[in-house]
């Protein structure tokens, strides 16, 4: 199996480095850049050409972006034009903020989806899967946005209960405090991330019991719950299991707008302003960062399935 992952591996580096070409290339076929956003029509055209050259912007593209494909090497991530802060460290005290508010929704979601989700394919056309369907399917529909406004107004604007904005009031630094803010937003991304879970799990569910082996236990006189926790959840959890490899780049990336309605201090809202502001060091990175996370979760989605799987551990 560590044969099989070094391969991966080493295919994955000619992937990353098309993605940086693709990012770097697209980035610079936009009409308008950093620069523009920060001169204005009164200035003289050999000031902005002074801007330029500053930031670099004078070079060739390939020697752009060669010298920027090292930096990355490197661990050299840039500044920002906008701020003209180190995009390194700003990612460093931004992605742990992230972390803590998307992976216990995701977790608690994904516990979540595995029960709802068995309970509606062992009952699949009756009453309970009907009801549990219905909402993953109204959810999938529904904005992640709609329900963090619904939120904000009820329990932050109604009854104030509830802090509004931000991971921590200003002056107060308790855990009390960390958890009234941390509640919507966590609400918000467990009901973005479950109805997805829901249904894959539903899916799974019926495809084990359309099996030959479940009419077999039941031949023999299984009970359905013993039928369903004995024999059919654990051949429903093994594919459940490599989605997890699937949500590392959700723990960077996967808050963007629920981050920045309430403005929690992660990765979504400093990637929105950089956006606004066509702040593209900072959008190339970001961009380059998820691409490599995906890969990375794909390649972890392998590894889980072959240590859950003696089958393909073999194959391998």
């Amino acid at each position: 199996m560590l044969r099989y992952i070094v391969k991966r591996i080493i295919n994955a580096i000619p992937l990353l480095f098309l993605i940086t070409v693709l990012c770097f290339a697209l980035i610079s076929l936009a009409p308008y850049d950093a620069i523009d956003a920060m001169t204005t029509p009164k200035m003289s055209p050999e000031l902005i050409a002074m801007i330029r050259a500053k930031y670099g912007y004078d070079k060739p593209l390939y020697e752009r972006y060669f010298r920027w494909l090292l930096g990355l090497i490197n661990g050299n991530f840039g500044y920002s034009i906008v701020n003209g802060t180190s995009i390194f460290n700003d990612l460093v005290s931004r992605i742990p903020n992230t972390i803590k508010l998307v992976l216990p929704s995701y977790l608690t979601a994904y516990l979540l989806a595995i029960v709802l989700g068995l309970i509606a394919g062992a009952n699949r056309g009756k009453r309970a899967d009907k009801i549990i369907d219905g909402f993953a399917s109204v959810s999938l529909a529904i904005p992640t946005f709609w329900i963090a406004m619904l939120l904000i107004y009820f329990f932050g604007y109604k009854l104030r209960v509830l802090p509004i904005l931000g991971m921590n009031t200003i002056g107060k630094s308790g855990v009390g405090d960390y958890l009234k803010h941390f509640i919507m937003p966590y609400l918000v991304l467990t009901f973005a991330f479950l109805p997805g879970n829901i249904r894959y799990v539903r899916s799974s569910t019926i495809s084990e019991f359309s099996e030959d082996y479940v009419m077999v236990q039941r031949a023999f006189g299984a009970s359905e719950s013993e039928i369903i926790f004995k024999h059919v959840c654990k051949n429903v959890l093994f594919p459940i299991i490599t989605r997890l490899g699937m949500a590392l780049p959700q723990l960077v990336t996967g808050a963007v707008i629920t981050e920045s309605v309430f403005s929690w201090p992660g990765v979504g809202p400093y990637f929105v302003k950089a956006v606004q502001g066509m702040d593209y060091p900072v959008i190339m990175v970001i961009l380059v960062l998820s691409s490599t996370l995906v890969i990375l979760g794909n390649l972890l989605s392998d590894v889980l399935y072959c240590v859950v799987d003696p089958r393909i551990r073999k194959a391998v």
